[in-house]
Order: C-alpha cells, then sequence, then structure tokens
C-alpha cells in the first residue's frame, strides 16, 4: 500500500507499508540529468524496513548520506 511520495529536484520516494514495516523506493533520475523515471524503471535504492514511515528521507538527502556513507555507486547498475 502506497502511503506518501517525497519528490524534490533529484527524484521521487515511494513509501509504501509491507510486511515487516514501511519502506521507501528511491528514484534518483535527476542525478543523470533526467526529468522523470522511464516506466517500468527499477528503484535506484530499497530503504526498509522501518517502523515508521515518518523517517525517510527526501531523495536529495537520501543520494547526500549514501555518498556520506560510502555508497558512490548506488544507482542500480541493473538498468
Amino acid at each position: 500500500k502506497a502511503l506518501k511520495v517525497l519528490v524534490d529536484g533529484v527524484g521521487e520516494g515511494l513509501v509504501l507499508a509491507g510486511e515487516g514495516g514501511y519502506y521507501a523506493l528511491y528514484y534518483l533520475f535527476g542525478l543523470q540529468g533526467r526529468r522523470a523515471p522511464d516506466p517500468g524503471e527499477t528503484p535506484d535504492w530499497v530503504e526498509g524496513p522501518a517502523p515508521s514511515w515518518e523517517g525517510f528521507r527526501l531523495p536529495y538527502d537520501q543520494a547526500r548520506w549514501l555518498e556520506e556513507n560510502g555508497y558512490m555507486s548506488f544507482v542500480n547498475e541493473s538498468k
């Protein structure tokens, strides 16, 4: 069940309620200079499960956190 969409200039985060808690699917298409994800695109990053949906970051903040914590090539390589 989708609860919220986190949107900024870097991308979108789709917050979902699922088995075991809450998840965020991050689509960071703005980092590649695109304005929207392609239809059927797989997420660049999945966060969760978390006990609450309120702690998920905006896409820009998530991308910065990933880079600061050593995830330099976090963009999904299966694309």
